[in-house]
């Protein structure tokens, strides 16, 4: 968004459109996008790693995992002015979600002080629905003697409960609603100013 900061702020300074309606245009084209670049991504691994969840499922965590995470982009976008700026700062968002998610790093680990960061980051609860759409079944097996059940320890290890599925889905939509309003909020004061 930053290089399209002057040729946006140009066009809302003559009124051509307002911040909302630009806004909602562009996250249209964006989820167009996404969508397309999603499905591609998801026909190739999907069947090359031979996932046992559904299809429809593994895309729709994906699909909204992806928005969820462009919301959070934009909002960066919207907040600072320099386009090299904005890349600086992408690695300070997006790599502490690899490390709260409990996909390298099991939650429990992570200092008691510095958890409550895994509950703002999408990419957790993305984790914890894949895992309880690919092992969920597999976990209530019961192992043969002196056999671990891996499938149940990948669901304790990241915290995915059975009965939170529908919590882990509102909190992806919540972020991304957080995130576009507050970059919406932003863009507006920002614009602003130019007055």
């Amino acid at each position: 968004f930053p290089e399209e900061r002057p040729v946006f702020i140009r066009e809302y300074s003559t009124n051509h459109y307002s911040v909302s309606t630009y806004f909602i245009s562009r996250l249209c084209i964006e989820a167009i996008i996404t969508a397309m670049q999603i499905m591609i991504g998801i026909l190739i691994s999907y069947h090359l790693v031979d996932l046992q969840m559904n299809f429809f499922l593994f895309f729709s965590i994906m699909y909204t995992l992806a928005m969820t995470s462009t919301a959070l982009a934009v909002l960066l976008g919207c907040a600072v002015e320099d386009p090299k700026m904005a890349t600086e700062f992408l690695p300070l968002l997006f790599v502490p979600q690899m490390l709260f998610a409990g996909f390298f790093i099991a939650t429990h680990i992570i200092p008691g002080w510095l958890r409550w960061a895994q509950y703002l980051c999408s990419l957790t609860f993305a984790v914890r629905l894949s895992i309880l759409a690919e092992f969920s079944n597999c976990a209530d097996e019961t192992p043969l003697p002196g056999v671990e059940n891996l499938c149940k320890r990948a669901l304790m290890s990241n915290q995915a409960n059975k009965d939170d599925v529908w919590w882990y889905w509102l909190v992806l939509c919540a972020l991304f609603i957080v995130f576009r309003l507050s970059a919406l909020f932003l863009l507006k004061k920002k614009a602003s100013k130019f007055f």
